[in-house]
């Protein structure tokens, strides 16, 4: 009789308590093995890289990257299997109704050992299917999801890819996010970053009070601006690292509001 290997659990949230009870529930369960813990989104994704848990609990509101960012980014970057994702949120009537819309897993919080037990039964379960899961579907399209897009808060920073990791920049210190050869590109500290958003979802999450759509293929930091006037019948933006930006004609009446 051969006995089956544990499945392999990752937490992420940044209550210390929340991820010592999660992890005291799970170590309830013999065929569960929680191999790493995780303080932030950011930390998920590099142990997600380095662990390769067959299963991630993600805590909806982290303050650097929510759960669905992490899942968005290990959706994006994962080229073999996806783990199974589970989302951990406190009660929100439209979150939740938005998760079963999307037939996304979920438990609530304060945890349930009933609720959670019944989720790692069916975690396990199709983990050791070996077949590609329902979840890793369900991810994929709840992503494109627009109700379930539109309750994601602003950008409190701005993740970019940078070498094999996500680094997060500060949004001060991101003068121009714009798009170039099908790629959206941020530029900071002197260099240009990936962004695996489309400049349409930016304009959505990034703050409206701090960033302008200036035309069809760049959004502009408003405290980066350091002269703006008319040349040739066209507004055109002088920015503090000296780039020159000419807003469309459709934008510039939106852009000299934004900047009274």
């Amino acid at each position: 009789m051969t006995t089956e290997r544990p499945v392999r659990v990752l937490i992420a949230d940044d209550e210390p308590r929340a991820r010592q009870f999660l992890e005291k529930l799970l170590g309830e369960h013999e065929d569960i093995e929680t191999v790493g813990s995780a303080r932030g989104g950011v930390e998920a994704l590099e142990l997600t890289r380095k662990l390769a848990p067959d299963v991630v609990f993600l805590d909806i509101h982290m303050p650097d990257l929510s759960g669905l960012e992490v899942a968005r980014h290990i959706v994006r970057d994962r080229a073999g299997p996806l783990p199974f994702v589970v989302f951990v949120t406190a009660y929100d009537r439209y979150a939740v109704e938005a998760f079963e819309v999307a037939a996304l897993d979920y438990v609530l919080k304060p945890l349930k050992r009933e609720r959670l037990s019944e989720t790692l039964r069916r975690v396990v379960a199709e983990v050791r299917d070996g077949q590609p899961n329902a979840n890793a579907k369900a991810l994929r399209a709840a992503l494109d999801n627009r109700e379930l897009r539109d309750r994601l808060p602003p950008l409190k920073r701005l993740p970019v890819r940078h070498r094999r990791e996500v680094k997060l920049l500060d949004l001060a210190e991101v003068p121009i996010v714009f798009s170039r050869d099908r790629l959206v590109l941020a530029r900071a500290e002197g260099k240009e970053y990936l962004v695996d958003y489309t400049l349409q979802e930016l304009e959505q999450r990034l703050p409206r009070e701090q960033f302008v759509r200036v035309h069809r293929g760049a959004l502009v930091n408003l405290d980066a601006i350091e002269s703006y006037g008319g040349e040739g019948g066209v507004l055109v933006l002088r920015l503090k690292d000296g780039t020159r930006v000419e807003a469309s004609e459709r934008r510039a009446a939106e852009v000299r509001r934004r900047l009274r």
